[in-house]
């Protein structure tokens, strides 16, 4: 529920529908961070037999099934990542795709007048090229506070995918400003919320 200080600036789509397929650019990326640590082997043996071939062999582009997407971190669930080490592998995740994924906004960072809102009132447009289905809302909260709301994503079951996505969205926040910070608020299910400061 909004209050008189907040700000709704993007609304949800509508309709608001779940999640049917995640772009691999993604899941690539999610991949590339865990093979290049410790627990590659450990994912290896954890991923259901039936996911193989369409993540591991995924191609950037294309689109892979919300199934996959969900066996991808429910399996990385299971690996032992303390939340901050989670947070940390999807700022990797940004290092490593997140020029394809927010294209030439990134370019404009560090410009005059430009501040994290510039990423933000685009977010369910570069949503939309990462996900076919669900959505995200934004609302200014103050000056430099926001909060992120991601609706009709099963992937918001994992505690992975929502600390990496947190990490995402901390580093993307943060090509436009000092320091930035993000906490996970309550949430729904097949849902994840963000309150996101910065300075």
């Amino acid at each position: 529920m909004l209050t008189t200080h907040d700000e709704l600036l993007v609304p949800f789509p509508s309709p608001l529908r779940p999640i049917r397929h995640a772009r691999s650019t993604v899941l690539v990326g999610s991949i590339a961070v865990l093979r290049a640590g410790d627990r590659w082997d450990a994912y290896l043996k954890a991923l259901p037999s039936v996911h193989e071939e369409v993540l591991l062999h995924a191609v950037a582009a294309t689109w892979i099934s919300i199934d996959a997407a969900v066996a991808h971190y429910q399996t990385c669930d299971t690996l032992g990542f303390t939340p901050e080490q989670e947070s940390t592998n999807g700022r990797g995740v940004y290092d490593h795709a997140g020029g394809t994924i927010f294209g030439t906004v990134t370019k404009m960072a560090r410009g005059v007048g430009v501040t994290p809102w510039t990423l933000f009132t685009q977010l369910q447009r570069f949503w939309a090229r990462g996900y076919d289905g669900g959505g995200v809302s934004v609302r200014k909260l103050g000056p430099k506070e926001a909060r992120i709301d991601v609706g009709e994503s099963p992937l918001a079951e994992s505690r992975y995918y929502r600390n990496a996505l947190r990490g995402l969205v901390t580093a993307a926040a943060e090509m436009f400003c000092t320091k930035a910070y993000a906490r996970e608020l309550p949430r729904a299910r097949a849902s994840v919320s963000y309150r996101v400061q910065w300075a």
